[in-house]
């Protein structure tokens, strides 16, 4: 039974998105036949069928990337019947039958940079009945540790990367199947194990066959003992912590663990450690961290690929202002919650704000997600809020204070599924400021201080207090009437926001 991969459609060709399939399953193909469209970095592509038979399963569904070489589909080929020389014995074993459904599990993009995952740790077993929506494992990127959820049901039938290995994005690490004898099947009909036999159960000790290589370390202090392929021999605890505290591993001395290898002891020991001290006038240097790496690298494809464009606007917050202090008893709650709840409402009910482009269509969510920007020790996380237009404050207020404290300890949580991002320099005083679209969503909200100003209304002025809101917005989904629209409603919900109690 051979298994359709997804071909490299040009030199550079690393992935392609199915935009649409030309068979169905069930459907007869011949050699040659037109399978499915798909869009890659070169331009539009046919792919044909290089086998004939039956399309028994489609394993990416429209509207889905996948890497170069991931299977797409499976085939069941056509025997021709020969006539027997002799008729058949009743005592005749019957035909082999077909393997049953595999779905493979893949290592999830969490971020428009990310080329890798490390599995940290699995939250479910082999054998382990699984719901969609359930969390499967947790993943460690260059930010942060994120729960992974199972966009299918069924069998888990093995899991191919224990925790602690590392995997490029869109590969997979198990395999869905009621059968094991299925996922044997699978694989030799086309599939790729992506680790070795004796590594397949999830609490295997040994190393994943592919470590990454990690970066050179400098003179000094002497690096830390590096496993196969030269990746830093750390326990997933010990990433974690220096991720956190802004350390680069490969700048540690070997750890206090078995074989060198570092501890989350030894992290939190060199952070304690005073600075390195250099020669007067000699500047210091040390390498840039991964999330800082990862931070420009997003951040610069935004500016360099979205068409930005900024609307501004000033609230007259003296209502905004008595309605928080009169709600922060009962909900908790903070200023930046109230505003959190007013622009959940605005944004469901303009649903460009909620869209995105993907290759030539517009895809818009139904649901509403808002971003919380976070500010961690060595740069910037984006935990996002579910569904935050269903919530009252004292909801949000709570959910929302749970997203920052997991995202300052290394967690975090709905990563990729915001609309828009709310950020707020507010508490360090900043009035007005203009940020950067977090991609692939439409725009952006840039919270300022509240602060006392004058108000001036009909010829006359009087003290009031203020706030100021930037929107940054992706001119491709959103025009400048509409950013407007956007705005104006939610100055009207802040000026008189009893609505949101």
């Amino acid at each position: 039974m051979p298994t359709l991969l997804m071909p490299q459609a040009g030199k550079t060709c690393k992935d392609g998105t199915i935009l649409r399939w030309i068979k169905s399953v069930g459907n007869p193909v011949s050699k040659g036949d037109p399978l499915f469209e798909m869009d890659t970095e070169e331009g539009r592509a046919l792919v044909e069928s290089g086998v004939s038979g039956i399309l028994t399963q489609i394993l990416v569904p429209e509207g889905r990337t996948a890497s170069v070489g991931t299977p797409v589909a499976v085939m069941e080929e056509k025997i021709a019947s020969a006539p027997s020389p002799n008729p058949p014995s009743s005592t005749s074993l019957p035909p082999p039958s077909s393997p049953g459904k595999v779905i493979p599990i893949l290592m999830p993009k969490a971020g428009q940079t990310m080329e890798e995952g490390t599995l940290v740790k699995w939250r479910v077993k082999p054998g382990d009945r699984i719901q969609k929506g359930q969390i499967l494992f947790e993943i460690e990127t260059d930010k942060a540790v994120v729960e992974v959820e199972a966009v299918d049901s069924g069998r888990l039938a093995r899991i191919v990367l224990p925790e602690g290995g590392v995997i490029p994005v869109m590969q997979p690490v198990a395999y869905l199947a009621e059968n094991d004898a299925d996922v044997d099947a699978f694989l030799a009909g086309g599939g790729t194990p992506t680790a070795p036999a004796g590594t397949l159960e999830a609490a295997s000790p040994a190393p994943f066959p592919a470590p990454i290589p990690a970066p050179p370390a400098p003179q000094a202090p002497p690096p830390a003992r590096a496993g196969e392929g030269g990746r830093i021999k750390a326990s997933p605890a010990a990433r974690k912590a220096a991720a956190e505290r802004g350390l680069d591993l490969s700048t540690l001395p070997s750890g206090s663990g078995p074989g060198g290898r570092i501890l989350s002891t030894d992290v939190l020991q060199a952070a304690a450690a005073p600075a390195p001290s250099t020669p007067s006038g000699i500047p210091f240097r040390r390498p840039v961290t991964k999330m800082r790496r990862a931070i420009g690298a997003s951040l610069l494809l935004s500016k360099q690929t979205i068409p930005h464009f900024y609307a501004t606007i000033t609230v007259h917050a003296d209502p905004l202002f008595v309605f928080y202090r009169e709600q922060k008893p009962k909900a908790n709650c903070t200023l930046n919650d109230v505003v959190l709840l007013a622009c959940a409402r605005v944004v469901r009910e303009m649903p460009a704000f909620r869209s995105r482009l993907e290759k030539d269509e517009i895809v818009e969510s139904p649901e509403v997600h808002l971003g919380i920007a976070v500010g961690v020790e060595d740069g910037l996380v984006v935990p996002v809020l579910q569904n935050a237009d269903r919530m009252t404050l004292p909801e949000l207020a709570r959910n929302a204070r749970r997203l920052v404290e997991n995202a300052r300890s290394g967690k975090l949580e709905g990563i990729g599924k915001g609309c828009m991002t709310i950020t707020n320099l507010g508490m360090f005083g900043i009035e007005q400021f203009g940020a950067i679209i977090n991609p692939p969503e439409p725009a952006i909200l840039a919270v300022g201080a509240l602060r006392e100003g004058v108000l001036v209304k009909d010829g006359s002025m009087r003290p009031a207090r203020l706030l100021t809101l930037t929107l940054s917005v992706d001119h491709r989904l959103v025009d400048g009437v509409l950013a407007a629209r956007f705005l104006a409603r939610l100055k009207e919900i802040l000026e008189a926001p009893s609505s949101l109690a």
